[in-house]
């Protein structure tokens, strides 16, 4: 089984995708890793077991502690 659950989102994560995905990473004790469009770009969103967010692209890295609401999350992505 793999440690690392790879998927392809059609927009950029909202606050209960975030949430869904943080509760399946925790549930199957796997990371997720979602691409998603970003203007431009595409953008990795990876999600851990503990419920850590890491947004990644090709220059730099944002990463949410599991205290960081979905909400906020997702609000950071918007920007």
């Amino acid at each position: 089984m793999s440690s690392v659950d790879r998927r392809e989102l059609d927009a950029r994560p909202d606050e209960s995708t975030i949430a869904a995905l943080r509760e399946e990473a925790e549930g199957q004790d796997v990371s997720i890793e979602a691409h998603y469009p970003a203007g431009d770009d595409q953008k990795r969103l990876v999600v851990s077991p503990r419920g850590t967010v890491v947004v990644l692209n090709d220059v730099s890295e944002t990463t949410f502690n599991r205290s960081t609401s979905p909400a906020e999350i997702a609000a950071q992505l918007r920007e």
